[in-house]
């Protein structure tokens, strides 16, 4: 079991560095935008690219786990190839009919997003980003299906350089300059796209696959609006602060949201990529659900000690990538929303409970409930608390959403969560990250290194409350040796060499 789960984790670890170079593009960019918009105008960026991300929940239509699915169970080799074209042609024919209506009610849902009728041409930037980006996000699922991790990442490198690359140049180049930064956004990935097209072209063909593309659909159409009602969750305290408040609080928030997003993009997103295809192939071994179980509280695990990482040393690396110092607020607001990512993480294994047993209605349920309730938390605490209360909100959502998730996968294919383990790991997470937000320390040294000792104490305060079992104690001893033993081998043989 221990090796399937090693498996998943290198599989997660060679999709993480696409990840990685996308958010490092990211943080790259930071100073150039905190340079060129102010903490106001970059609160419209975080709208639109919030903007971006619904349409795209929307225009993919949930097809992932459908296309896995039907895409390993076809065995014919040119069927195969036929229903992915039907699937190309469906997500091209839907996407257009959607853009469609975006260019027909441009005006009124642009003032009724931004307050500003002059950015509503921004609404169809974010939709032609969304068409690509879902086009591009099917034949990168291929990839990951064949598993050619190496070749995934290798044209995710080249396409976010290139995002990148074209960022920059429309910052100092376009006197609009949220529109020059969407129009990157949206040439980049076609380029990738075009890139792809040989890859494309050897793997689909003409023809209409009706029979399997209307099975997908049926089985797609709960998820994308599970998938469309969990961006809304990420995403709807942006306009709600914007209402409630101003374009400047959403700017902090949204900037405090993105550096929280390092977790994402480095750990959950590269791990769901990984195990949305070896779930189903652990799926009917004899250890499969102590498989599922045990990678829930690995995950929460590894999530919440990089959140308490990444936490700790925000204030510290803010005023390196931003250089205006009204960006620097953001920072007191990334621990709270972070311990809110480990319960996001954990969800996106439960929901394969659902996938199983082909009803996927259950996904959708708990995300509605998930959205109600941080909706109604943010229209009552955002004017008692301002960015606080957005932050309590999304906290306490996801936390709902994962236990709905556990509470509904009874009825369906159920494995167990350790959550008296989840309970320990919350209680350190606050224990060793609450103190350095509520005193201040005269010495930023002093300060440093005790942040690294609390980093060092997690792990062994877990110890202590007996969080680790035996055979993980024993892994964990073996692996020091093994690793202590190949050290000290090589260190022999460069002694004799010498």
């Amino acid at each position: 079991m221990l090796k399937d789960i090693k498996h998943t984790l290198r599989q997660s670890a060679v999709y993480g560095l696409s990840r990685l170079s996308t958010k490092l593009a990211g943080f790259i960019l930071l100073p150039f935008i905190s340079l060129k918009l102010d903490i106001s105008s970059y609160g419209y960026l975080v709208l639109t690219e919030s903007l971006w991300q619904i349409f795209w929940a929307i225009f993919l239509f949930g097809l992932e786990s459908g296309i896995v699915r039907w895409y390993t169970l076809i065995e014919d080799y040119e069927k195969r190839k036929k229903f992915l074209f039907s699937v190309f042609l469906f997500i091209l024919l839907f996407n257009l009919f959607c853009i469609g209506l975006l260019y027909l009610f441009q005006s009124p849902l642009g003032y009724i997003i931004y307050g500003r009728l002059e950015l509503s041409y921004l609404l169809l930037y974010a939709g032609l980003i969304a068409l690509i980006e879902a086009l591009s996000f099917v034949v990168f699922l291929v990839i990951r299906i064949e598993e050619k991790a190496k070749l995934y990442t290798l044209l995710a490198i080249i396409i976010t350089l290139l995002s990148l690359t074209f960022q920059i140049y429309a910052l100092y180049s376009f006197q609009d300059k949220l529109g020059g930064i969407f129009l990157a956004k949206f040439f980049a990935p076609l380029t990738g796209l075009v890139i792809l097209l040989p890859y494309i072209l050897k793997r689909i063909k003409l023809g209409f696959d009706s029979e399997n593309l209307k099975e997908l659909i049926k089985y797609s159409f709960p998820i994308m609006l599970a998938s469309l009602l969990g961006t809304l969750l990420n995403q709807q305290d942006r306009y709600i602060l914007g209402k409630l408040t101003d374009t400047s609080n959403v700017g902090i928030y949204g900037l405090a949201f993105n550096i929280t997003g390092i977790v994402n993009f480095l750990l959950i997103s590269p791990y769901s990529l990984a195990f949305s295809v070896i779930s189903w192939k652990k799926l009917n071994d004899d250890n499969a659900k102590r498989f599922f179980t045990k990678n829930v509280t690995y995950v929460f695990f590894v999530m919440i000690y990089f959140s308490a990482a990444v936490a700790l040393f925000t204030p510290h690396f803010i005023k390196i990538f931003t250089l205006r110092t009204d960006y620097w607020a953001a920072s007191e607001y990334v621990p709270w929303i972070l311990l809110s990512t480990p319960f996001y993480a954990i969800q996106t294994i439960g929901i394969f409970s659902f996938y199983v047993t082909k009803k996927t209605g259950y996904v959708l349920f708990c995300y509605t409930i998930a959205v109600a309730t941080n909706f109604a938390m943010n229209i009552l605490l955002i004017p008692l608390f301002g960015v606080y209360g957005a932050c309590i909100s999304i906290v306490t959502s996801f936390i709902i959403l994962a236990l709905s998730t556990y509470i509904f996968s009874r009825k369906n294919y159920h494995f167990r969560y350790e959550w008296i383990k989840i309970i320990m790991m919350v209680f350190t997470y606050l224990l060793l990250v609450t103190p350095f937000f509520i005193f201040r320390f005269e010495s930023r040294m002093i300060e440093i290194l005790l942040k690294f000792l609390a980093l060092g104490l997690f792990p062994v305060i877990l110890f202590l409350l007996k969080f680790y079992e035996e055979i993980e104690i024993k892994a964990f001893i073996g692996f020091v040796k093994k690793y202590s033993s190949k050290i000290s081998s090589r260190n022999e043989r460069d002694r004799k060499e010498n």
